[in-house]
């Protein structure tokens, strides 16, 4: 009894060569890959059908470095998806334009920071960074 073929055509990803029909009840697929040539193997019940497919893709560079990317690249990245993960935030010291006094101030902060010498407002929470009034001058700490 021969095998009957249906509607399932197989169709090659990678190369969209044209489709391959093969009968309902095969048994399995097997894909091994010997440098360039990409083995693809249907076992029907009676026969075993075996394509051979060209690869085009060949030992190219990347375009890119993968490995040293540029600081601009890597600060506008996610903190946790650089090379070496590194927090958005820091401390800054921020000099009040009134009595010149520095005060230490989180970059991230979520609540009002007042000078501790005249009680103006040094900073103003936001959804992320905190925002300097204006007239303050900051200086980014060291760690």
């Amino acid at each position: 009894m021969a095998p009957h073929f249906s509607t399932l055509a197989w169709k090659i990803p990678w190369t969209g060569e044209p489709e391959f029909q093969c009968c309902q009840d095969y048994k399995s697929w097997k894909c091994s890959s010997d440098e360039n040539v990409v083995e693809r193997m249907w076992e029907c019940k009676d026969r075993v059908v075996k394509i051979n497919i060209q690869s085009s893709q060949n030992n190219t560079e990347l375009a890119k470095d993968l490995l040293h990317p540029s600081p601009e690249e890597e600060k506008r990245k996610h903190k946790k998806k650089r090379l070496v993960q590194s927090p958005n935030s820091y401390f800054m010291d921020v000099k009040c334009p009134g009595c010149y006094k520095i005060t230490t101030v989180f970059s991230h902060a979520q609540t009002v920071v007042l000078c501790v010498g005249c009680s103006t407002v040094l900073c103003q929470p936001t959804g992320g960074k905190a925002r300097l009034t204006e007239g303050c001058s900051f200086r980014r700490k060291q760690h």
